[in-house]
């Protein structure tokens, strides 16, 4: 699929007007404030200094990326000028179809820039993967943001996520209730203490239309199901206390929101 296909009819970003006391989105469009962190403003995109600091940042051994060096790759990345193949989305080694951003090599490009690219991935349920070299295998991509990393830059201007979740996910699980086992992708809770959870569907504001189109295009086309499910549970002793609950094959897995898919 080339650029222009993979546009469509998704019109460009434009600068943001909004008051700074916008209201929560409700329908799966961004909350547009003025003094964002993450603008939508193309007045500061397409940042060639940017791309110099995006370039140096990736220079930094894998090991050695702190969450300060995170940091500043956000700021750097949100703006920089950046180059698109000819052929961009393809799908990642984890089965989700992503929108490859290359760092520019000395010389005339086409420049893009994330910033304003974002809400076009949301439309197209693609997220991103940055790459040093146009060369360079998927995986090998230097940083990958999820469709939920891109919903949550323009949701709530940063990359974690809702600040609820966030501040509820600090500390440790109660040992009384919980175990946590290392697991390949994460964590595993095992409960060791019997007690009172919630279900119900989640809410678009938990779930953005944009992620659970992706979603259910994963379980369907990737997982094989033929009618994905997938539920809200609310655990007042989880950190967070909110999770998404996917059925498969006739049993669920719990998974915390964060800023996937």
């Amino acid at each position: 699929m080339g650029f222009k296909d993979w546009l469509g009819r998704v019109a460009p970003a434009t600068p943001q007007t909004g008051p700074a006391d916008a209201p929560a989105r409700t329908s799966g469009e961004p909350i547009r404030l003025k003094g964002r962190r993450f603008s939508l403003d193309r007045d500061r995109m397409f940042d060639i200094e940017m791309t110099g600091k995006l370039e140096a940042l990736f220079r930094v051994p894998r090991d050695a990326r702190d969450d300060l060096w995170k940091s500043r790759f956000f700021d750097a990345a949100w703006t920089a000028s950046i180059e698109l193949p000819d052929q961009p989305a393809f799908v990642g080694p984890d089965g989700f179809p992503y929108l490859r951003i290359n760092v520019p090599s000395p010389g005339p490009f086409d420049s893009q820039c994330l910033g304003n690219l974002a809400p076009a991935c949301l439309e197209n349920l693609t997220g991103a993967a940055l790459f040093t070299s146009p060369d360079e295998p998927p995986e090998n991509a230097e940083y990958v943001l999820s469709l939920g990393h891109i919903d949550s830059l323009l949701t709530f201007d940063s990359p974690d996520g809702d600040p609820v979740d966030v501040a509820e996910a600090i500390g440790e699980q109660d040992p009384s209730y919980f175990s946590v086992e290392k697991a390949p992708n994460g964590e595993r809770l095992r409960v060791e203490k019997e007690h009172v959870v919630f279900t119900g569907l989640p809410s678009r504001e938990f779930l953005p239309s944009a992620q659970a189109r992706a979603l259910h295009r994963h379980l369907a086309e990737g997982w094989g199901l033929a009618d994905p499910r997938v539920s809200l549970i609310a655990d007042p002793h989880l950190k967070p206390t909110r999770s998404l609950v996917i059925g498969r094959n006739g049993r669920s897995s719990s998974q915390k929101r964060s800023s996937g898919p």
